[in-house]
């Protein structure tokens, strides 16, 4: 019993108001405004300013932003910014570029999957594998090799991937938030398995993406690209600057 009042010490009034909402994000139970700080001090007994403290950690890691005189809602990003580029639908590419975006579906299955991608999920169970190639004006210029959890979205399988995108059905068909992504880009050349593929000999060049996407601290799909070496990557988007970044 003694444990048990220590480790409620432990665990301040706030970060459980806290930890309500965010799962009351995460299962869509709060899909626009969520409760008020007086709502939340009455239903936890706390004050008001134990109940604002919450709120503004939320708003900090960016899951909620308030309204003046409106209140506090879901925030509803538009894209996500990460280092020195932004991940958006790969069919914007293709619109910036004026040409015609066609996809292949390679593979589609549930698998066991290699011991990298298990580290990844920290899980040996089987996921889902999806191999597509994607081509502009009919010239191979990325693949994918992306696994997903089964347990969370194994109807994916059946879904029209040839046109549709895997995240936003993630987000608006399996109302999974997509809170976070960690990504890796590195230049490389094209093995001898690879390069078939792109309809190029060995060695060409290519740049190597690492995707892990989570739903707050859940990894819900981890993805891996290839795209040519000549593609360029040009973006426009609203700059995310810290103030100490430049002291």
């Amino acid at each position: 019993m003694e444990l048990g009042c220590v480790m409620e010490k432990r665990y301040p009034k706030y970060e459980k108001i806290k930890d309500y909402v965010l799962k009351g994000i995460k299962s869509r139970d709060f899909t626009d405004a969520v409760p008020s700080e007086n709502q939340l001090a009455e239903k936890f007994g706390v004050s008001r300013m134990t109940a604002r403290k919450a709120i503004n950690a939320i708003e900090r890691e960016g899951f909620v932003e308030r309204t003046p005189g409106k209140g506090t809602f879901v925030k509803k990003n538009q894209h996500y910014t990460t280092g020195f580029f932004r991940v958006r639908p790969f069919q914007k590419w293709a619109d910036d570029l004026n040409v015609v975006l066609t996809t292949e579906v390679l593979e589609s299955q549930v698998v066991d999957p290699p011991a990298h991608v298990s580290k990844r999920f920290k899980t040996r169970d089987q996921l889902i594998i999806i191999r597509r190639l994607w081509n502009f004006d009919q010239k191979p210029v990325r693949y994918e090799i992306r696994y997903l959890r089964p347990d969370i979205c194994a109807g994916i399988i059946w879904e029209d991937l040839k046109n549709e995108s895997i995240h936003s059905l993630l987000i608006t068909k399996y109302k999974l938030p997509l809170t976070k992504i960690s990504q890796s880009m590195e230049a490389i050349v094209l093995s001898e398995e690879i390069a078939p593929l792109f309809n190029v000999k060995p060695g060409y060049p290519a740049f190597y993406f690492k995707r892990m996407t989570y739903s707050f601290d859940d990894p819900v799909t981890y993805v891996e690209y290839y795209m040519r070496g000549e593609m360029a990557f040009r973006d426009t988007f609203s700059p995310q600057f810290e103030p100490t970044d430049f002291f």
